[in-house]
């Protein structure tokens, strides 16, 4: 009979303690599409660096530099459309960084 129970003990804890296989909380990553490249941007016209900016600031090449003449602050304002290469970026091909010493500072333009 203490068999009996014995056997009925181990049976029973085999069977009522099982739990019940770990399942997991965390949802599946999204499916994502594949990412379309970067359109590259507009070609640079080199011909139109150095050239006066719109009267509204913008430019067809570059970005709108202002700057002071020979006279200084005293003199009037100019502005151009420039490629800055003072902060040692490079240049955009065809171009070489130069500065213009009475004028916008280190730029891009093309050689010649």
């Amino acid at each position: 009979m203490v068999r009996l129970a014995c056997l009925a003990t181990v049976l029973l804890a085999a069977c009522g303690g099982a739990t019940p296989p770990a399942t997991s909380t965390t949802p599946p990553a999204p499916v994502t599409e594949p990412s379309l490249p970067e359109p590259a941007p507009p070609a640079l016209d080199l011909a139109k660096l150095g050239q006066p900016c719109a009267a509204d600031g913008t430019c067809a090449a570059g970005s709108c530099v202002t700057y002071h003449g020979i006279a200084g602050p005293r003199g009037p304002a100019f502005t151009s459309c420039e490629v800055t290469c003072a902060d040692g970026k490079g240049c955009p091909d065809g171009t070489a960084c130069i500065t213009v010493a009475d004028g916008p500072g280190a730029v891009c333009r093309p050689p010649g």
